[in-house]
């Protein structure tokens, strides 16, 4: 079980929200959609880190949202324990998100997250029981294509690394469902430095998100004991992130029925061609309560979850003869340019987004 990426998820499923109502979001309302306060986090079995993002609107227009600074971040269990988050920026510097490190949630017990603004404003998610965790047996990942048709007709094929998950339904259900989350990490070798001998070669590792444009569920209370659960989770296309050795991640969530709802309507929202990360087109309430003005709850959820991780490796040719990607590697040498690389971050991989070069513990 692996929660230290867990939310780099999640911190990361940000923005659209959902739970009890719908309502049409004007965004031309600058003024009371810049007070909307969007909530987004994930409190799991693991030890941690556990992310939680705040944010608001950008404004008039802009598919962005903006980190709100300076807030007082709490998670609170039924034992009356508390445990406060920390504010961290993100590696680039440009967001901020709230860590909490080292706490590790418990089944059976109900937690809860206060929230206290700089302006005053506070918010309370509703408290949620943590949940027995359903395992997940194993992943699998094949190559496949996906053909789409274009605006003129014309039929097009793309290569992809396609990633399951396989399950198996519990003999008591008691009111558990299921969500995925997936993950690519892959390495990145710089090019060999011959043209500064002096410099070092470098091997990043680089995490990329799966599946923004779903959301993957299961209602268990529609299997058989000892069912077998088979779910898409992700894909990725085959691209240089398969030169050399990538490591797909699955993330099995064992959520509430509460939960359950309130993803099942992100699901609607972003399907056929959203992402979770787009602007709402809706005011999606989920589990915030505002304690200092209660006709305005909060967007987003905070997820109590229990959580399984699967892991498999490949690289390029073992997903097909198909799916071998051509000879001349990313990385090649053009002396037009100097460096003479064809890319920027074969110089310097840290160029890339969500790169680093400390090597994951469970790389193997």
């Amino acid at each position: 079980m692996n929660s230290k990426l867990i939310s780099a998820l999640y911190a990361f499923v940000i923005a659209l929200i959902l739970a009890n109502c719908v309502q049409e979001t004007d965004f031309s309302k600058i003024n009371s959609d810049r007070d909307t306060v969007i909530v987004d986090g994930v409190f799991s079995d693991g030890p941690g880190p556990h992310f939680l993002r705040l944010t608001h609107p950008g404004g008039v227009n802009k598919q962005v949202f903006e980190s709100i600074r300076n807030a007082q971040v709490v998670l609170s269990d039924d034992a009356g324990n508390q445990f406060p988050y920390q504010e961290t920026a993100s590696a680039d510097g440009k967001s901020w998100f709230y860590q909490l490190d080292d706490v590790r949630g418990m089944p059976g017990r109900t937690y809860s997250v206060e929230i206290r603004l700089s302006d005053g404003r506070e918010f309370r998610s509703r408290p949620e029981k943590m949940l027995e965790h359903v395992p997940v047996d194993s992943v699998q990942v094949k190559g496949e294509w996906f053909v789409s048709t274009d605006a003129d007709g014309s039929i097009t094929r793309e290569p992809f690394a396609y990633l399951y998950a396989y399950a198996r339904s519990p003999a008591q259900v008691s009111g558990r469902y299921l969500r995925w989350d997936a993950e690519s990490v892959h390495i990145f070798n710089e090019v060999v430095k011959i043209y500064n001998p002096f410099a070092a070669q470098h091997q990043c590792f680089i995490t990329n998100r799966l599946n923004d444009q779903k959301v993957t569920l299961a209602d268990l209370s529609q299997y058989q004991a000892g069912a077998p659960i088979f779910e898409n989770v992700g894909k990725k296309r085959i691209n240089n992130d398969l030169e050399q050795r990538i490591c797909f991640l699955v993330y099995q969530h064992t959520i509430s029925r509460t939960a359950f709802e309130y993803w099942q309507k992100i699901a609607q929202l972003i399907a056929p061609t959203g992402t979770i990360f787009d602007a709402p087109s809706s005011k999606v309430y989920g589990n915030i309560e505002n304690l200092s003005d209660p006709e305005n709850p909060a967007l987003g959820y905070f997820e109590v979850s229990t959580a399984d991780t699967a892991r498999v490796y490949t690289s390029n040719g073992q997903l097909g003869d198909e799916f071998v990607l051509p000879t001349n590697n990313y990385c090649d040498y053009d002396w037009s340019n100097w460096p003479p690389v064809n890319h920027p971050e074969c110089d310097n991989c840290l160029l890339l987004p969500s790169s680093t070069l400390e090597k994951p513990s469970w790389w193997q």
